[in-house]
């Protein structure tokens, strides 16, 4: 009996050793058909700890957080040459709770952060239920520090079958400038452009407040002011065509922005500009990369 147990244990010993062998070949032989660790549940976040990871220990000075409408429309060039180091580190999906989570992540990761932006509008704001926790923490901070071979984040998050069907797209979906894709730019920016042939759809319908996510705004900004970082706020443009179609949108909107500004927080307004027409978005909320540079230019004018 104690030799079968040995043999067992030393057959899954080798196995593992072999698995391990072969992520880390693959990853060498094909980087760029090798997905990242399945850390998160989200491929867009998994891409932007692969993207940490590979940028080193460069330190941040001024970080962009939240979800895709951070990820996708903040260009860090005109940040460049006018603040210390700028990463946007915004990825999909992500509702204001998990936000508070995820900064966290990034101040403990990079302690000289001394500015933080978000970009914001009501889809992150639909529900706040639960404690917003989106990975491991500890293990998502030691894959982005190198502390460990990346073979062990594959063994410890071990799914072959989304490792595999990821494998067979990425290349494809790593080209620049897809709307729907996760190549990221020096800055950790994912910009995106649909053809216009393609079509216009707004891909929302209406979308309610959740007063819980505006608790979670406010913890999100005592978080940054106990640390002694500036935060800015700052709501995004939206298709007028949709807030034509949802009036409540404008309601929902307005009513964020009113509890921001009781909660002593710096506000950056878009939401309404007039300046920014259906054309300039491919959906009801992400924009069109010419209209986010535009817009980025505008932000980083304002806070700089």
């Amino acid at each position: 009996m104690r030799s079968y147990i040995l043999s067992a244990a030393a057959g899954m010993v080798l196995m593992a050793g072999a698995l391990a062998a072969a992520f880390t070949a693959a990853a060498a032989i094909w980087p760029d058909k090798m997905p990242p660790p399945a850390i998160s549940g989200s491929i867009a976040t998994d891409e932007k700890l692969k993207y940490l990871r590979d940028r080193g220990r460069e330190p941040v000075d001024v970080l962009a957080i939240g979800s895709s409408i951070t990820w996708k429309h903040l260009d860090g060039a005109p940040f460049d040459g006018r603040v210390g180091n700028f990463v946007n580190g915004g990825t999909a999906y992500l509702q204001v709770h998990e936000i508070r989570t995820f900064t966290r992540f990034y101040l403990d990761l990079y302690p000289r952060i001394s500015q933080v932006v978000m970009l914001s509008a009501l889809p992150d704001y639909g529900t706040c239920a639960g404690e917003g926790r989106i990975m491991d923490l500890e293990d998502a901070a030691s894959y982005v520090r190198g502390r460990m071979p990346e073979a062990w984040f594959y063994m410890r998050y071990f799914a072959p079958l989304r490792y595999v069907l990821q494998a067979r797209r990425r290349s494809e979906r790593l080209k620049p400038y897809d709307a729907f894709g996760y190549w990221l730019d020096r800055h950790g920016t994912t910009p995106s452009m649909l053809p216009t042939e393609v079509g216009y759809d707004l891909r929302y319908d209406e979308i309610a407040l959740d007063p819980a996510c505006l608790e979670a705004l406010d913890g999100l900004n005592r978080d940054l002011t106990a640390r002694g970082v500036t935060f800015t706020l700052v709501m995004t443009p939206v298709a007028p065509r949709y807030s034509d179609l949802h009036p409540a949108t404008t309601r929902a909107t307005e009513r964020i922005e009113s509890f921001a500004r009781s909660r002593g927080i710096r506000l950056i307004d878009f939401f309404g500009d007039p300046s920014f027409e259906d054309a300039d978005f491919w959906d009801a909320f992400h924009m069109q990369w010419p209209a986010a540079r535009r817009l980025s230019r505008e932000v980083a004018d304002t806070l700089l």
